[in-house]
């Protein structure tokens, strides 16, 4: 089938989805259905994805593009749970200018992107892959247990494990100074996956893939999914990277499905109950941040949220506590004017928990459609990103890019200041390697993969 035909296909059933859901869910409620308009503007999106040449800036669309339908189908659900009003379509026509605009940035980089053309010897050959990490590789294998004692030391208990509801409390535990540099773990399990992926026997594959299992488990004790999340798309990527083509097969659909369930169980283990239906709870079970969105469109204007400074919040994040002492700031009081804390009780005076409804919604609060400067320049960096991440040559970039690419793509549902902690710790941990490797007197090796 030509890609012609494909993406007619495609924009055909784009277009006819709010059709559907009126079929399917048959509410009396109009305005609870996004419009046939909001959906014609997901054809740039869509072509866009056809008109790409690099595939994690293809599957970062896809991802992004597929989220407007997770929080359309977390929103139809919730309704019949709960049938407040909510009006789907401005936030959903908001959601997918933005989504245009992020279209255009990735397109704009990858049209100006020389691909070079192997030769029949080059692609024979494969790409040869630097084994830099020396000592450093022994830190991150380490890590998650330093960080699960200290853990334990600091709180006395592991949460995930209670039997309670924990999520009035995960917030305001001390969880000690390591706690901090917790997205350390993230690098750490696709380490782990390389030792698995490289191991020759089936007693050492059984010993790594154990270890990762360990780690997963580790990461998820204070019941938070972050942390998880950015660990599985990093091994997505990681695996892919080393297999030399974004293929689905079988890992990819056991990686998916590994990610979609223990979000869920999370989240239920977190309100103490693992065994209750999260569709009987909350409809379906993905995308309650993409409704939040939703309901603060149906109820705010950009600069209406009060007390919400991304700009400063994104900085509060990044920069080192220290730094903003001596510069006269608190990085609490910054941190606290992000979207989670401000959006946090704006439908729920007796709220306790953050609440994250994703970069273009930070960014259109923020700054309305002003906004879609920024969005465009993030699509650039998106591509730009995933061009590194085909022509890496050391093993140390593969799994710090990878990281950094999966943390990337859940800013649709994350906030600012979050993602830039996470970057500002991956600073710390990259100056760590690059201390561990300038005493490092090992030789790396190489070896090759096709890709």
């Amino acid at each position: 089938m030509s890609k012609n035909i494909q993406l007619l296909i495609y924009f055909a059933l784009v277009q006819v989805t709010p059709l559907l859901y009126q079929a399917f869910f048959d509410y009396n409620e109009y305005y609870i259905y996004p419009s046939l308009l909001s959906h014609s503007l997901l054809v740039v999106p869509i072509a866009t994805i056809f008109l790409l040449k690099n595939r994690y800036t293809k599957a970062f669309l896809i991802i992004w593009t597929a989220w407007l339908y997770v929080g359309e189908l977390k929103i139809l659900t919730y309704f019949a749970i709960n049938p407040y009003y909510i009006s789907m379509d401005e936030g959903c026509i908001i959601y997918n200018i933005y989504l245009i605009f992020l279209s255009i940035g990735m397109l704009v980089h990858d049209v100006n992107t020389h691909v070079p053309t192997l030769s029949v010897e080059e692609k024979a050959r494969g790409r040869l892959i630097s084994h830099d990490l020396g000592p450093f590789e022994y830190f991150l294998l380490v890590f998650p247990l330093i960080w699960i004692v200290d853990f334990v030391r600091n709180v006395g208990f592991i949460p995930i494990l209670s039997g309670n509801d924990v999520t009035d409390t995960m917030y305001g535990l001390n969880y000690g100074y390591v706690y901090n540099f917790g997205f350390f773990n993230c690098f750490s399990a696709i380490l782990l996956y390389d030792r698995f992926l490289n191991s020759t026997t089936t007693r050492n594959k059984a010993f790594w893939l154990s270890m990762l299992i360990l780690t997963v488990l580790i990461m998820s004790a204070d019941s938070k999914r972050l942390y998880l999340l950015v660990s599985l798309l990093g091994i997505f990527v990681y695996d892919k990277l080393m297999a030399g083509a974004l293929t689905i097969d079988y890992r990819t659909i056991m990686i998916l499905l590994s990610g979609v369930f223990l979000y869920v169980i999370l989240q239920n283990i977190r309100l103490g109950n693992a065994t209750e239906s999260p569709f009987e709870r909350d409809g379906f079970p993905l995308g309650s941040e993409f409704r939040e969105y939703i309901r603060a469109v149906n109820e705010y204007k950009p600069g209406e949220i009060a007390g919400y400074d991304l700009l400063a919040s994104t900085i509060g994040g990044f920069v080192n506590s220290s730094v903003l002492k001596l510069t006269g700031f608190d990085k609490s009081e910054l941190v606290h004017k992000d979207s989670g804390y401000t959006f946090m009780k704006l439908f729920d005076n007796e709220n306790t928990l953050g609440i994250r409804t994703g970069l273009t919604s930070e960014l259109y609060f923020a700054y309305s459609f002003y906004g879609l400067l920024f969005i465009t320049f993030f699509g650039w960096l998106i591509s730009s990103l995933s061009y590194r991440l085909v022509h890496v040559t050391k093993k140390s970039s593969m799994i710090f890019l990878s990281t950094i690419y999966g943390l990337l793509v859940l800013t649709v549902f994350g906030q600012s200041s979050v993602t830039a902690g996470c970057l500002s710790v991956t600073m710390y941990l990259y100056g760590l390697f690059a201390v561990f490797r300038l005493f490092s007197q090992r030789q790396s090796t190489t070896e090759p993969y096709t890709a």
